[in-house]
């Protein structure tokens, strides 16, 4: 843990200082990219996250470096979310672009095989002492504050136990899906907005929810019922992109937001070298 010398990282602070945001796009590999993040922006989602990075694929293939992450000037607040085991590694790939960021999270959530295979994001969670030091290594050498993603586990009191450490070694804001790594994924009712609300009341840096909600009232009723000070939002933002929108903007039909989005699209590969894969529609 940190030496007791050295004082946590305000997380509120840095919080304040990104403009308090509510409403949040959740870390999605190959979708919350450059363009998605630009028009998220336009529709009331101040603060994004980039794809989670795999910081080994990140060191080791130049390519991969290249392509994985890209910004703008307007892509700001950015949050980029890493994952691995290994912290010289994931500290090596954050230091390429700690500069363009404003604080790196690293992925304890993710439940498919791949981060089996790869041992992290959600498969870490039982190896806590790794989590920790992926923390505490980041946190003590990046210019910028560190956050988590995580989801809960079936023994309440270890997920306390995991919040409680990961908070006493350096995070500055915590994000919780509120389902298990075994929990498939049923409806909004699935999602367990009790421990979140627990896990809030106990931390002293802002804590997002994810999971569960469909619409924005279900966004609505998780803030009240969790008492958290945002909605992380990943499939629901990707059926409407507009669900933060506060006035129901009926307006916005599905035609308008996807020429939009493809406006965005044709922006970033003409200007900042976003590369149009060719498992989506190429833009004329």
């Amino acid at each position: 843990n940190m030496s007791k010398t050295e004082p946590l990282p305000d997380g509120y602070a840095f919080y304040k200082s990104i403009g308090s945001p509510q409403f949040i796009c959740a870390p999605m590999v190959q979708q919350s990219e450059l363009p998605f993040r630009l028009l998220c922006r336009d529709y009331n989602v101040p603060l994004c996250y980039s794809p989670m990075i795999n910081s080994h694929h990140y060191i080791t293939h130049p390519r991969y470096q290249h392509n994985v992450f890209k910004t703008c000037p307007t892509d700001r607040p950015l949050i980029a979310q890493f994952c691995g085991d290994h912290a010289p590694s994931v500290l090596a790939a954050a230091k390429t672009i700690e500069h363009q960021i404003d604080a790196v999270d690293l992925n304890f959530g993710c439940p498919q095989g791949i981060a089996r295979r790869g041992n992290y994001g959600a498969f870490l969670l039982t190896q806590v002492d790794t989590m920790c030091e992926l923390v505490r290594t980041l946190s003590q050498n990046l210019s910028i504050p560190v956050c988590a993603k995580i989801r809960i586990v079936d023994d309440e009191q270890e997920t306390f136990r995991i919040c409680r450490l990961l908070r006493e070694n350096g995070i500055s804001i915590l994000t919780v899906h509120g389902r298990t790594i075994n929990a498939q994924k049923v409806g909004t009712g699935a999602c367990d907005f009790e421990t979140i609300r627990k896990i809030k009341q106990m931390m002293d840096i802002p804590v997002f929810a994810n999971g569960g909600c469909e619409t924005f009232a279900d966004v609505q009723r998780c803030l009240k019922l969790t008492g958290c000070d945002g909605y992380m939002s990943a499939e629901s933002l990707l059926n409407n992109p507009a669900i933060f929108l506060r006035k129901n903007e009926a307006a916005l039909c599905a035609y308008k937001i996807a020429r939009d989005y493809l406006d965005r699209c044709s922006f970033c590969e003409q200007h900042y070298g976003w590369i149009i894969r060719d498992r989506w529609v190429p833009i004329k």
